[in-house]
């Protein structure tokens, strides 16, 4: 089962929720497919990786942490039209300035995300498995979803279907991920009022 570690928090200033899980084996195994060729480099790189003679899986287990993240949208995001993929857009610009605001401070750990519009590694190697958000959200959140077309919608507790949703990963300890999340948010905020 996927363990919470800090339940959804908004960041007013970076305008996104986020929560932080420890994901339960099936999803941790999907993850790994969809990030191979990183985390295996991450395994092999991580002092608590192959070095200290742990198993790969042991490994994620201890060490990788799945952040959903939300942000509120004005637009009903399960339909299709030119506003919506408009603000989707922005949406996905905002996301990338977190996560990559974010990543940064990670450094030397390995982070990435789902990319919202195609399903594989966001910022590193892609490969041919697709990350299932609408899963890995239900499963991390314990949220609603519906049936739309051939894939379906998380629906956010407050905002229901107005919420773009991306997930980020990371084999960063959990205390320096809330560090770098803070850091960037109180980055957004100082940027905000200066």
């Amino acid at each position: 089962m996927s363990q919470t570690l800090t339940p959804p928090a908004m960041l007013p200033a970076c305008k996104l929720e986020f929560s932080i899980h420890r994901p339960a084996r099936l999803l941790r195994d999907d993850i790994e497919l969809v990030f191979r060729p990183d985390l295996e480099a991450e395994f092999n790189r991580h002092p608590a990786g192959s070095a200290s003679g742990t198993d790969k899986d042991s490994f994620l287990k201890q060490h990788l942490l799945a952040i959903p993240t939300w942000q509120p949208s004005t637009q009903d995001l399960s339909e299709i039209s030119f506003p919506v993929n408009e603000e989707r857009k922005a949406l996905l610009v905002n996301f990338d300035a977190w996560a990559i605001a974010v990543r940064e401070r990670l450094a030397p750990f390995w982070a990435d995300a789902s990319c919202p519009v195609q399903g594989c590694a966001h910022f590193g190697t892609r490969t041919s498995v697709i990350y299932n958000e609408l899963e890995g959200l239900t499963s991390l959140l314990k949220y609603s979803s519906i049936p739309i077309g051939c894939c379906g919608i998380v629906l956010h507790p407050t905002w229901q279907r107005r919420a773009y949703p991306v997930t980020f990963f990371t084999t960063a300890p959990l205390e320096m991920l809330q560090e770098a999340i803070a850091a960037v948010e109180s980055e957004r905020l100082g940027s905000a009022t200066g």
